[in-house]
């Protein structure tokens, strides 16, 4: 499929088109032998960038982490500092500038970015939203962090193209089935994102489609995970997905939302060569 090219001062038509391949995974703060399975899924995908949601300060995230990082891939992971705290982490293949924390959100770890260098020109977010239950407190937690993410994505976007990956713990005003528990604040989340100019990528190229990223334990399905972008990274997605079958694995329990962009130059590193270090921007 050709799409529109949207570079700023770059010359791709003079470069052989590829797909850069991107996944986002909730991987529930795997034990280390989930965290083995998730490595030999994660690699058989050949993607170029992963992001990460419900990192834990644990071993087998731990253990995840540097097997990619073994591998010739840069992470972006900064852990929670309590036990009980999850994060988020990206790793990637592309040339990138990692940014420094974001002083206006309260639980930082929660949210990371990258500047990709590449001719795509694009900010990439990784983000978890905090869960919640009926008590005050999380309730509290999760009002804050939306509030604070959308005000993050509203200033980035004002200057950059961006894609957004990641566990949001949000259903959409109009999924089905409907649930009873969920806010209005929550559904304006995803509203006031959309109305940034934000792209919901898989709800775009399957419209009529009512997809499931997390299955309950009475078998209910929602949609937690998402990738939202800018018109112009939009029109160069060639597909978008949701793959269960880690989840129908067991070794999370999530679907991935596995992504392939249209780009012009891929980074060299191969899963065949495990060079002997690699220097990482962020521990």
């Amino acid at each position: 499929m050709d799409r529109p090219c949207h570079c700023a001062n770059c010359s791709c038509s003079d470069l052989p088109p590829v797909e850069l391949k991107l996944i986002t995974l909730n991987i529930s703060g795997p034990s280390l032998v989930r965290a083995a399975d998730l490595e030999k899924y994660l690699i058989g995908l050949d993607p170029d960038v992963i992001v990460l949601t419900e990192t834990r300060s644990n071993p087998g995230t731990h253990q995840l982490i540097e097997s990619f990082r073994e591998l010739g891939f840069e992470v972006v992971a900064p852990m929670p500092s309590s036990s009980g705290e999850r994060g988020v982490a990206i790793l990637h293949r592309w040339a990138a500038a990692s940014l420094p924390v974001f002083p206006t959100v309260t639980l930082d770890h929660r949210i990371v970015a990258l500047d990709v260098d590449c001719p795509l020109g694009l900010r990439l977010l990784g983000v978890y939203v905090p869960s919640r239950d009926a008590s005050a407190a999380k309730v509290e937690r999760k009002q804050t962090f939306l509030k604070q993410m959308q005000a993050l994505l509203q200033d980035t976007i004002a200057t950059s193209d961006i894609l957004v990956l990641g566990d949001f713990n949000v259903i959409g005003r109009n999924h089905m089935p409907r649930y009873s528990n969920f806010k209005a604040w929550e559904y304006e989340s995803l509203d006031s994102i959309a109305k940034m100019g934000l792209m919901d990528v898989f709800a775009e190229i399957h419209p009529k489609v009512q997809a499931h990223s997390w299955i309950g334990r009475m078998g209910a399905g929602y949609r937690y995970d998402y990738a939202f972008a800018s018109e112009s990274i939009m029109n160069r997605v060639i597909e978008c997905a949701y793959i269960h079958e880690p989840r129908e694995a067991g070794i999370t329990d999530h679907a991935g939302l596995f992504m392939k962009i249209a780009g012009t130059t891929r980074p060299s590193t191969v899963f065949s060569e495990r060079p002997n270090s690699t220097e990482s921007i962020l521990v």
